[in-house]
């Protein structure tokens, strides 16, 4: 498969998006339909996370749990992200439960997965980790054609320009679905994966209506934990030209990396936006 040169970023309604292959053959507006017009199985579960919020990880627990296998899988995660597809077709010939994933908006998640009344596990990150894992992502990877100074790229975070829309929009456009569809969506906290691994599997595996035995509870836990998957999992440097390569989709991981790029006045600008925008949501962020 060629390599991906950078393009400019496809935008669609106002909103600026990753130039995945898709994007790039079909345009964005076409993308996007196909993904709403997707045919979706009663059976799919699809992941939907904002940008660096866990979905590499959620992915390998999850294919673990539905195929109540030891061992990591052999793809990854981009295989079947919805957007990034040209020709949506292929995943006809996928056995069911597929496990799908996107990180676009609620409002384009398959209109019939949504009638289906389908699985949708939803992870969310607290946001300041969010900003900058997704700077140092963006400044590697020639899909986001992003390299800016941190100063700017904050600039831009504030103002919501930044890919997939802000995560405030996104985010509590995802609380809003989750209150319509409470038994459809399943929201839990990428903080809480890492603190207490183990009890969360087995929620999220409830969750699936999967039954899982406590062996094998403790080989995803173990075979799952960031630092395996750092160092066995490969990156897509093969399929796009890599400004670096080590570190692009496992880099740290962390609670708290925040710390290392907020400045003081970055800090509190933050918190008074973050206190702004979600003042009425009822998601249990916390900044530690």
């Amino acid at each position: 498969m060629p390599v991906l040169e950078p393009v400019p970023l496809p935008e669609y309604d106002g909103v600026t998006y990753i130039s995945l292959r898709a994007f790039r053959e079909k345009g964005p507006e076409q993308t996007i339909k196909d993904v709403k017009d997707f045919q979706s199985r009663e059976t799919d579960i699809i992941i939907c996370t904002y940008l660096k919020a866990g979905v590499h990880w959620l992915d390998e627990i999850i294919t673990m749990l539905v195929n109540k296998t030891k061992t990591l899988a052999s793809g990854t995660k981009g295989q079947r992200t919805l957007e990034g597809i040209p020709e949506l077709s292929v995943l006809d010939s996928l056995p069911s439960p597929r496990i799908l994933n996107t990180h676009l908006s609620f409002k384009y998640i398959p209109t019939k997965h949504v009638q289906n009344k389908g699985k949708i596990v939803h992870m969310i990150r607290n946001p300041k980790d969010i900003c900058v894992s997704l700077y140092h992502h963006a400044k590697k990877d020639v899909v986001m054609n992003y390299d800016v100074p941190w100063e700017k790229y904050f600039e831009n975070w504030m103002s919501g320009k930044v890919f997939y829309s802000s995560w405030y929009d996104y985010e509590l456009g995802m609380e809003e679905a989750s209150i319509q569809y409470p038994r459809m969506i399943y929201t839990c906290y990428y903080e809480d994966f890492k603190r207490e691994p183990k009890n969360q599997i087995r929620k999220l595996a409830d969750f699936l209506d999967i039954n899982v035995s406590d062996q094998l509870l403790e080989n995803i836990t173990e075979e799952t934990s960031f630092e395996n998957m750092q160092s066995k999992k490969t990156d897509n440097t093969k399929f796009v030209n890599m400004k670096e390569a080590e570190g692009f989709i496992y880099r740290k991981g962390d609670i708290g990396d925040w710390k290392n790029h907020f400045t003081v006045n970055q800090n509190s600008r933050f918190d008074t936006q973050f206190k702004d925008r979600m003042k009425d949501s009822k998601y249990n962020i916390t900044f530690e």
